[in-house]
């Protein structure tokens, strides 16, 4: 396994099961490959890694039309190694940023508290490049929901808030040769099938009945999250 993949170090959720408690586990120890998809911007034009903006996340959907990801370029690296856990006690290392400078990352955009998410009316999540007062530091994720933080930089481990364990993670590559950016699977496709189930119905309102099943194929779009919701919380 290649250090974009997260490794699973040891499982709890085995037992958790066994003694009949209700998990919900947001990794599931390897990646769930989907079609290895370019990002590409508003017209169609391949994203380079060195032209991200450093200011605001970019949200494209990915594996599926309906589940929003964040895609952030940090102020710097993102090592691997950081040690994380999810709330069954399943531990895992995260496997750093890509690109040239190693500080490229992506997320699903769904609060592992209650799954809040960007819409197209407005979001509740976002990316604080800036200091954020619900973290009390700059570079972070927030639902401003319920006040997590999430530190995009160490796997999108969870730093304060209602939220007790990692954001789920997009396995990116990157293409040295051309600065192309491409998403190749997930982690967490456990917590995308319950995402969908919970919200049917309003993802059916807004990307049209059935839609937001759709699963990116060849290249999907990537938009700053100031253009794909018409406006988002910061806390």
């Amino acid at each position: 396994m290649d250090r974009r993949n997260f490794i699973k170090v040891c499982g709890g959720s085995a037992a958790a099961i066994m003694a009949g408690v209700q998990i919900r586990p947001a990794y599931s120890g390897t990646a769930q490959e989907y079609a290895k998809v370019k990002l590409v911007d508003a017209d169609g034009n391949p994203l380079k890694a060195a032209s991200l903006s450093q200011t605001e996340a970019y949200v494209f959907g990915y594996p599926f039309a309906g589940t929003p990801c964040f895609l952030i370029s940090l102020p710097k690296e993102a090592p691997a190694g950081a040690a994380l856990k999810t709330e069954t006690g399943e531990e895992y290392s995260f496997a750093g940023g890509v690109g040239a400078n190693k500080n490229i990352v992506a997320y699903l955009a769904v609060c592992t508290h209650q799954m809040a998410h960007p819409e197209a009316k407005g979001s509740v999540m976002g990316y604080n490049a800036g200091m954020s007062e619900t973290a009390e530091r700059a570079a972070v994720i927030t639902c401003c929901a319920h006040n997590s933080a999430f530190d995009p930089a160490a796997g999108a481990k969870a730093l304060t808030g209602k939220a007790s364990q990692p954001l789920a993670a997009v396995r990116l590559e990157h293409d040295a040769a051309t600065d192309e950016l491409y998403a190749t699977g997930m982690y967490g496709a456990d917590l995308i099938d319950e995402f969908l189930k919970k919200f049917k119905s309003k993802l059916n309102k807004e990307f049209g009945i059935g839609k937001y099943r759709e699963e990116a194929k060849d290249s999907v779009k990537t938009v700053l999250l100031s253009k794909y919701s018409a406006e988002a919380d910061v806390c």
